[in-house]
C-alpha cells in the first residue's frame, strides 16, 4: 500500500506523463515460465478477466505441455519500480509454425500498470525474441467476451495490420517481424536467465 501510495503521489507532482514514466525507473524482468512460477502463471490465465486477448484457460499440465513444446515461446513479466516489485503482471505464450509465423495464444496483463508502457515493452520482447526464433510475421486475434472490451484495440495500438474479422466479434491481426523497430519506451528490459530453451520450427 505505500508503494502504491508513493506511485501515485509521483504521478501527482509529475508535470507530464514522461517525467512521471522517467522518475518510476522501470525494470521490465522477463523469462520463460519454470517450475518455480508454474503454479502463479496457472493462476493468472484462469484469473484475469479484463487485460485477456483470448481468455483461453489452461491446466496445469496444459502449461507444461506449452513448456515442453520446442516450438512455443512462453514469457512471464515481472515489473520492477523504485518503490518495489510489482510481482509477475503479463503473460505470453505463443509457437512458431512452419510458414514462419508466430500466433499468440494468449496474452494478458494486470490492469494495475496500465499507462506505463508495459504493452509496449512486452511487444518489444516477444518480437524479438519471435524473429529469433525464425518468425517472419506475428499473429494476434482478439476474443470478445463480457468483460475484456478494453482490449478490443490493442493490437491496432500496438501498429498490427487487422486481416479478418468473424461474426462473433473475434478480430486478425498481423505484423510484419522483418521491418520491426522496437517501440519507444521508458522501461528498461532485463531478462533473467542466461540460457534459452532452443527452438526448432515445425507445422
Amino acid at each position: 500500500y505505500r508503494a502504491n501510495a508513493e506511485r501515485q503521489q509521483l504521478r501527482e507532482s509529475s508535470t507530464d506523463v514522461e517525467g512521471f514514466l522517467r522518475g518510476m525507473q522501470m525494470e521490465l524482468i522477463w523469462k520463460p515460465f519454470d517450475p518455480v512460477s508454474l503454479g502463479r502463471v496457472v493462476q493468472l490465465i484462469n484469473k484475469t478477466n479484463q487485460f485477456n486477448l483470448t481468455t483461453r484457460r489452461y491446466t496445469t499440465e496444459e502449461i507444461l505441455a506449452f513448456m515442453n513444446d520446442p516450438a512455443a515461446l512462453t514469457f512471464e513479466f515481472r515489473l520492477v519500480d523504485r518503490f518495489g516489485d510489482n510481482g509477475i503482471i503479463a503473460i505470453v505464450i505463443g509457437r512458431v509454425n512452419a510458414r514462419r509465423v508466430f500466433t499468440v495464444d494468449t496474452w494478458l496483463m494486470s490492469c494495475r500498470v496500465l499507462g506505463r508502457q508495459v504493452e509496449e515493452t512486452t511487444l518489444n520482447v516477444i518480437a524479438v525474441e519471435a524473429r529469433a526464433a525464425g518468425a517472419d510475421t506475428m499473429a494476434g486475434q482478439f476474443r470478445p467476451t463480457a468483460k475484456n472490451g478494453m482490449v478490443r484495440e490493442h493490437y491496432r495500438k500496438l501498429g498490427f495490420e487487422p486481416v479478418a474479422g468473424q461474426e462473433d466479434g473475434s478480430t486478425d491481426w498481423s505484423m510484419d517481424l522483418i521491418s520491426f523497430e522496437p517501440r519507444p519506451s521508458f522501461i528498461t528490459v532485463k531478462e533473467s536467465v542466461e540460457c534459452k530453451k532452443p527452438i526448432s520450427i515445425h507445422s
